[in-house]
């Protein structure tokens, strides 16, 4: 999975925010739907798509290619049964366990002292995960979360570098995050898109399918910044790897630093 994985995230254009160029040219945005593009940011900035439009600025062949192979969505019936899936099911629940042990992890090596933090960080890194064992018993974790032994291992193992990030960059701690509902959440909007964008369901439509997880998500989070952490975290649960943890807090520190970005002019309540 790393040469292809590494492959594919070079091929995405997200070196910047791409931002809707031709807006008299579609409907006009509403305020719900600009609230819920804002929802899909993290993963629009990821992908190189708009991130203040409904319409993604892809090309249909290619993004009907990519949710078909991604997402087995090819039609209206498939897309409201993936739509609904992310509602009433999705991956939270799924990660909420590995997400409990990194943040195990997390409060391991905040709650060390900072002499011995510096000692053991050169020579004895495995300090950190002995200390948290009790939150890491990895056949568990793999049981509930549905990844491989390794998988688990190793998204836990690497896990001080980007929780490091959310900390220092989004002003984010774990313990901060008790829910991954923004992972689905993040996904459900932008699977609502594609699906306007093709055809499958009307325009008029998107902020019903949309907005599914939108209640959630505000009971969840304070702001952007914590939407985006917690989907970086489920993302990362998912699927790890280096090249992925890159892009994924490049793209989401984009969202907090670009000054056009919706999470500026978007007030998340």
């Amino acid at each position: 999975m790393g040469f292809r994985d590494f492959v594919g995230h070079a091929l995405l254009d997200n070196d910047k925010l791409h931002f809707d160029n031709a807006p008299d040219t579609t409907p006009r945005i509403t305020q719900e739907e600009a609230w819920l593009v804002t929802l899909s940011a993290p993963l629009s900035a990821f992908n190189g798509d708009h991130v203040d439009a409904v319409a993604t600025g892809k090309d249909d062949e290619g993004l009907r290619e990519g949710i078909e192979q991604v997402w087995g969505v090819g039609d209206r019936a498939s897309f409201e049964e993936k739509a609904r899936w992310l509602v009433e099911e999705g991956q939270r629940d799924t990660y909420a366990s590995a997400w409990r042990a990194i943040a195990a992890v997390d409060d391991a090596v905040q709650t060390t002292h900072p002499l011995v933090r510096m000692l053991v960080e050169g020579t004895f890194p495995a300090f950190f995960q002995i200390k948290a064992r009790k939150s890491l018993d990895y056949k568990a974790l793999s049981a509930q979360s549905g990844l491989s032994f390794t998988d688990v291992s190793q998204v836990v193992t690497q896990s001080r570098s980007w929780v490091d990030e959310l900390r220092k960059h989004f002003k984010v701690a774990p313990a901060q995050i008790t829910s991954l509902v923004a992972w689905d959440a993040v996904r459900l909007v932008s699977l609502s898109r594609w699906a306007v964008q093709l055809g499958f369901i009307d325009r008029a439509e998107f902020a019903g399918f949309a907005g599914g997880l939108k209640q959630q998500v505000q009971q969840a989070y304070a702001d952007w910044p914590q939407v985006s952490a917690a989907y970086i975290a489920g993302g990362l649960i998912w699927r790890y790897s280096d090249e992925r943890e890159e892009h994924l807090l490049r793209t989401n520190r984009m969202l907090l630093k670009d000054a056009r970005s919706p999470y500026r002019t978007t007030a998340f309540r």
